[in-house]
């Protein structure tokens, strides 16, 4: 009876230490996966700025390019300038709040899930249509304005345009891929706590 009696207590000191080291084990896990999740909206909050700086950069080198010699219309190039500055500005707002997430906290994770999505979602319907007609303004105005000007630069500038539209498709939709698996690693987190 005795020699159950101990054979019984040792199951349950044994059974004690394996649940210690699943929590241990669980615990380490989480661990590891929060701080995963907080490097992958670090890493592409980066991303978005340096893209973000490089659009800037990109918009400054075009401003100039268009205000030298007077040529081009200065409504033109102010109206170029907003659109891509709301670009910018959109997207760093965005996702601001992938700066310094909080993985820490269910809060914390709320917040930067929203943030993901926000980042990985198109535009509101209220905001994509007027942004939308204005870039087609913009750009039919660009094709009008340049058939004037420079004739013959006119095809390659419509060449470059058309291979430049899939390479921007497959990189949005890779982008979009990563913001997709981030913001189903916070869901993921948020069902642990």
């Amino acid at each position: 009876m005795e020699t159950n009696l101990d054979l019984k207590q040792e199951l349950q000191q044994d059974l004690r230490d394996l649940q210690q080291d699943i929590a241990r084990h669980s615990t380490f896990n989480n661990d590891v996966w929060r701080r995963s999740v907080k490097r992958s909206s670090q890493h592409l909050y980066i991303k978005n700025l340096t893209y973000s700086i490089v659009l800037a950069v990109f918009i400054l080198v075009i401003t100039l390019f268009l205000s030298v010699g007077g040529e081009w219309p200065w409504w033109f190039i102010l109206l170029f300038d907003l659109l891509m500055g709301y670009i910018i500005v959109k997207s760093l707002i965005v996702t601001h709040g992938m700066k310094r997430p909080d993985v820490h906290s269910s809060a914390g994770l709320m917040s930067l899930r929203e943030s993901v999505r926000k980042s990985s979602s198109k535009l509101p319907l209220r905001e994509r249509i007027p942004f939308s007609v204005g870039c087609i303004a913009w750009l039919v105005l660009f094709t009008i304005i340049l058939s004037k000007k420079e004739p013959d630069m006119l095809m390659p500038v419509l060449i470059a345009s058309l291979v430049s539209i899939p390479t921007g498709l497959l990189a949005g939709r890779k982008v979009k891929k990563r913001y997709s698996n981030l913001s189903e690693e916070i869901d993921e987190l948020l069902k642990e706590e």
